[in-house]
């Protein structure tokens, strides 16, 4: 807590007081006519009493000048207020929409696909972040821009769907998307995480240098590779190497999940791994004095005229 004025520069005003004060003061006694005999002597004061009763009004309104003068000054009381905000993390989850994503090898009766969204919503249960949503298969789409309703983000996950895009695998593309979803979310922690089951399979952009891209804007990348191992292991070996390298540049990790309870597993170790940040916010508070000091001002004149008026103002 501090004290401090809005308008310091009104303070030179209180070098006039004591011009003021000298000019009000009597400067004779020529043509004072005063009461004597019997009767004024029984009211008159002397000594220190009679010396205090000629001063005071004048230094009412002396002090009363400075309140008035305070008050322009803008006097406050300023404290500064810390308050604990819980700041979310950012992420954005990137789906596989390619036709593998059919394949009913996580449990009896699910498909990837299928595990793939259920998990995204089983894991946003608890948490209280901003989320956006990218598909990709041969081609990558913004879904859903950052937000934290998350009603759209549920009805976002639930209608996404095998088919949608040109088939294929642009890892590359969904890497992009996704950072470029979260390059100027107001987050200390920005995550995306990447759920696919296939190699990248498409021209231009290579998944490394979308990876350093996202690490430039303090991205964070956890590649998921879904599904039992299937096709040349030529082309899971690539897949594996693509995505350990998006995590290694990122600062993310990679994992890797062959049926529901081990993607469920995952998401809980990420979830542990993307804890929400406290940050303490200072606000400003002031608390203006000037109506006090104005109220004071003019209880000093009051007082100043009551005892000028009074018996005592008058010298007999």
């Amino acid at each position: 807590m501090s004290f401090e004025f809005g308008q310091p520069s009104f303070l030179v005003l209180l070098s006039l007081l004591p011009v003021w004060w000298w000019w009000v003061q009597p400067k004779g006694l020529a043509g004072l006519l005063t009461a004597h005999g019997e009767p004024a002597e029984a009211l008159a004061l002397r000594g220190w009493r009679a010396r205090t009763l000629e001063t005071l009004p004048s230094a009412m309104r002396l002090t009363a000048l400075g309140f008035l003068i305070l008050a322009l000054c803008q006097p406050r009381i300023v404290r500064i207020l810390e308050e604990p905000v819980t700041e979310g993390v950012g992420i954005a989850f990137a789906i596989d929409l390619s036709t593998s994503m059919w394949a009913e090898d996580m449990a009896e009766r699910t498909t990837r696909l299928q595990a793939a969204k259920a998990t995204v919503l089983r894991f946003l249960e608890n948490r209280e972040d901003d989320v956006g949503l990218v598909s990709f298969a041969g081609e990558s789409l913004i879904r859903l821009p950052v937000t934290h309703d998350t009603y759209v983000v549920e009805m976002a996950v639930d209608e996404m769907e095998v088919g949608l895009l040109t088939d294929g695998t642009d890892i590359a593309g969904a890497i992009a998307a996704g950072a470029g979803l979260l390059r100027n979310a107001p987050h200390t922690s920005k995550v995306l995480i990447l759920v696919t089951d296939g190699a990248h399979n498409k021209a231009g952009i290579i998944p490394a240098v979308a990876a350093r891209a996202a690490a430039a804007f303090d991205v964070k990348v956890y590649p998921i590779a879904i599904g039992d191992e299937q096709g040349p292991r030529a082309a899971v070996d690539e897949m594996e190497t693509i995505l350990t390298q998006t995590a290694r540049i990122t600062g993310g990790r990679y994992f890797r999940a062959t049926d529901v309870e081990a993607l469920e597993a995952i998401y809980d170790e990420i979830d542990k791994l993307e804890i929400a940040s406290e940050i303490i916010t200072e606000h400003e508070e002031s608390v203006p004095l000037g109506l006090w000091l104005i109220i004071g001002s003019m209880a000093f004149v009051v007082g100043a005229n009551t005892l000028r008026g009074s018996r005592w103002g008058v010298l007999p």
